[in-house]
């Protein structure tokens, strides 16, 4: 009978824990994140809680680990929203190259990044393509739920804080979710000077209104969000996740 996959958080496991999983289930899922405002109904650390709970379910499938979420990004429309931190791009993508790096150094065969925070796409393409090239023996999976399932998948949808970010919240972190919030008139401070930033600097699309329930917002009405809609897309993602590296582990 085959064992049942194990798997646990980095960083709560003890040296000999880490070595048995690396040498029966040698895959590494890594969460990236960011500290972000999200609207009204989202925490501001939705992006990296996402991509954790996510991590976590393929996890408990495939056997491995899970590191702790990277929260430290950049890039991004809400720079000049209160709650949000950007960094330089320079240290995110030195985080990541050292980090993947040691990571393959410890024995790990497959890794996997799971980008919560949308623009992170372009610095893992950027940071981790040399690094495949160098270690064709590690299975590398990275990207945003919108890619990291690859060709096959490409009609999954992504937006910011609206209606399917909402909905892979109300499948994956429900108890962190309220919809409920997304009403007129809040009125609530939302700018550390106290004025919203000038239009030159406001993202397209985003909405800087702090009285309109979708506030911050970017894509469709949050209020149409679905945890039903969102499970359609993530059991198929995780569906081939799962498979590509239960795949290369078997060789």
């Amino acid at each position: 009978m085959q064992q049942r996959p194990v798997w646990g958080r980095f960083e709560e496991l003890r040296p000999d824990q880490l070595e048995q999983i690396v040498e029966q289930w040698p895959v590494a899922y890594w969460p990236l994140g960011l500290l972000e405002h999200h609207g009204w109904a989202l925490p501001v650390g939705f992006d990296g809680v996402k991509a954790v709970r996510f991590c976590e379910r393929i996890a408990a499938a495939t056997g491995g680990v899970v590191l702790p979420c990277m929260w430290w990004g950049s890039h991004g429309g809400h720079g000049d929203f209160k709650w949000t931190f950007y960094q330089d791009p320079v240290v995110g993508e030195r985080v990541l190259d050292v980090t993947t790096r040691k990571l393959i150094d410890f024995g790990f065969r497959a890794i996997v990044l799971h980008a919560g925070h949308y623009p992170w796409q372009g610095v893992l393409d950027k940071v981790l393509s040399p690094v495949r090239n160098e270690h064709p023996e590690v299975l590398f999976i990275w990207g945003t739920e919108c890619t990291i399932g690859g060709e096959g998948l490409r009609d999954v949808p992504g937006d910011h804080a609206a209606r399917w970010e909402t909905s892979y919240g109300l499948a994956l972190l429900p108890d962190l979710v309220d919809t409920g919030a997304l009403r007129e008139g809040r009125g609530l401070e939302a700018w550390p000077n106290a004025t919203p930033p000038p239009e030159e600097r406001r993202y397209r699309g985003v909405v800087f209104d702090t009285q309109h329930p979708l506030f911050a917002q970017l894509g469709e009405d949050a209020r149409k969000a679905s945890a039903e809609d969102a499970e359609f897309h993530l059991s198929r993602i995780a569906e081939t996740i799962i498979q590509k590296v239960r795949n290369h582990l078997s060789r």
